[in-house]
């Protein structure tokens, strides 16, 4: 083959490639979009039943729930994700091991969340039983399942789980709401039941779909020495991003723990669309990050484009519309507007750190990523730890801003070494 039929090939490749990240981008955007929908009606319904003061404990008691749910599975659903996007004949291995690590891992990590957060309050605790069965295997168990579709790049049906998820919940919100429910531990129930239900179709539908999972002695002792890395990352990002929310409740803080937790759901929402983009790149990300950082910055450049834009304009609209929150949540939620205008550039920042990390987990360095996420978080809870007894939600609102800075600045400054360190830079530039 000539050295012109070679590089036609290659941009033919290319261009097949780039249409494919599209449209899985679309479909995944899609599906964003509606579980934006969804989700905005399932947090609006909940947070008017519930009220600041039970919607301040739900939010603390999923908030320590949610550290420890990053860590069960040991990062076995990441692990299939990468290595079935670039060898597919080792899915139901990876699903098999993906799965005995949630169940394996599930008990001790909850015992231990049970230990720290059961003495907070008794109505505490009892939510927090109830979302520890919930959180620790139904919804990890749903996660999963997506990553196997994520894997196939079957985007279409991994967004349909989403789109499926989001409105069970809300269906549940929705009939909650209407029967005049006001008890946060009642919803507990409510919210158990729903994600078990989404978690079991889920999976099921995957199985059909790609096979049932199948165990391996060796998959299953080599596994997690790479996902533990993954679920290091998770939830280290969850306990900076979450913590605080726990910690305003240890400290007598309920309704503050409510109205800071309202304002951060609505910056999540918001920042569903740069999710989606960096989420349908995945898989590209993989194995463009087999031939170096130099590659995969022009798979990057798309989406960083859209993270930037994206990231300003809706900060500048979260807090025009600001002071409409407490019109739709309730009085009692009259400080979620201040916490919007404080945590809007949580939508770029962490976008930024998003796509960067992701890009670190593509070329193979997602050690570093973990190190830096897991030291960001420590600094995060013992700030937090120090002044939220003075300064309540304030600190915390500033203690989260400061994170995402660092974070994403440290994402931005290991993939710059990792590119300036490409042997492949040289080429390129002379090409």
């Amino acid at each position: 083959m000539s050295a012109k039929e070679s590089n036609q090939t290659r941009i033919t490749g290319t261009r097949l490639l780039l249409t494919k990240l599209r449209s899985g981008s679309s479909k995944t955007l899609a599906s964003y979009l509606v579980g934006f929908g969804t989700q905005g009606l399932y947090f609006l319904f909940l947070a008017r039943a519930l009220e600041v003061y039970e919607f301040g404990i739900w939010a603390g008691a999923l908030a320590l729930v949610s550290v420890f749910s990053g860590l069960v599975g040991l990062g076995g659903g990441n692990v299939l994700v990468v290595r079935v996007a670039r060898s597919r004949n080792i899915l139901h291995v990876q699903l098999g091991a993906a799965l005995v690590y949630i169940f394996v891992s599930a008990i001790p990590l909850g015992l231990i969340a049970w230990f720290i957060g059961s003495s907070t309050s008794n109505i505490f605790a009892r939510v927090l039983l109830l979302l520890l069965l919930s959180e620790l295997i139904a919804v990890r168990v749903f996660d999963v399942a997506l990553q196997v579709f994520q894997a196939r790049d079957d985007l279409s049906r991994n967004s349909l789980c989403r789109i499926m998820g989001s409105t069970v919940r809300l269906v549940a919100v929705t009939v909650f709401f209407i029967s005049g429910g006001n008890s946060v531990v009642v919803w507990s129930y409510w919210y158990a039941l729903s994600t078990l239900v989404t978690a079991v179709i889920a999976l099921a539908w995957s199985c059909k779909r790609y096979g049932s999972p199948r165990w391996n002695f060796q998959t299953l002792k080599d596994t997690w020495p790479t996902g533990i890395f993954f679920a290091i990352g998770i939830s280290s990002r969850t306990l900076y991003l979450e913590a605080d929310k726990f910690i305003l409740n240890k400290y007598g803080l309920a309704d503050a723990a409510g109205s800071f937790s309202a304002a951060g759901r609505i910056i999540t929402m918001a920042f569903a669309p740069i999710q989606a983009i960096v989420y349908s790149s995945n898989t590209h990300f993989f194995r463009a990050g087999e031939k170096g950082a130099v590659e995969l910055w022009r798979s990057m450049k798309r989406p960083l484009m859209f993270t930037v834009i994206y990231g300003i304009l809706a900060a500048a609209l979260l807090c025009l519309v600001a002071p409409l929150a407490p019109l739709a949540l309730g009085a009692s939620y009259s400080d979620v507007s201040t916490f919007l205008v404080w945590l809007s550039p949580l939508i770029l920042l962490n976008g930024l750190h998003y796509l960067f990390g992701d890009a670190l987990m593509g070329i193979g360095r997602q050690g570093a990523r973990s190190i830096a996420q897991l030291t960001i978080a420590i600094l995060s809870v013992a700030a937090n730890v120090l002044l939220v007894p003075t300064y309540g939600a304030a600190a915390s609102a500033v203690i989260a801003i400061s994170c995402a800075l660092v974070l994403a600045v440290l994402m931005i400054g290991l993939f710059c070494r990792a590119y300036l360190s490409d042997p492949t830079l040289s080429s390129s530039i002379a090409q």
